[in-house]
């Protein structure tokens, strides 16, 4: 059996991810034994359990279909899709930023001020 797939699978528990969402919140709660210098297997069970909690976010909260959970060609393309549209987005709102800098250019109106 290939050892990813039954990380992917433990990753996506019910279980795992309520567990991952306590010890989030709670700093007691511990997901392993070590709390630093993670073996490679448990940053892959890390990284899929983050994973899978935006996409759970996102089902709730976005209302985007459950299917995109049912197999890892939908939610790796559901994942490249919002990247690429956050990053859309990221460089209008730096279009509409306006600088201002004050220089010679500028002039203050006078009258009207006491």
């Amino acid at each position: 059996m290939n050892i990813y797939k039954s990380v992917i699978d433990l990753a996506k528990s019910v279980k795992a991810q309520n567990l991952f969402l306590v010890s989030k919140e709670i700093a007691s709660i511990k997901l392993f034994k070590n709390n630093f210098d993670f073996s490679k297997l448990q940053e892959i069970y890390l990284s899929y359990l983050y994973t899978f909690d935006l996409l759970n976010k996102d089902i709730v909260m976005e209302g985007i279909s459950k299917k995109v959970m049912e197999h890892e060609i939908f939610w790796e393309s559901y994942l490249a899709y919002k990247r690429s549209n956050k990053k859309k987005q990221d460089q209008s709102d730096k279009k509409k930023d306006v600088n201002l800098v004050v220089g010679k250019e500028i002039h203050f109106p006078t009258k009207g001020i006491k």
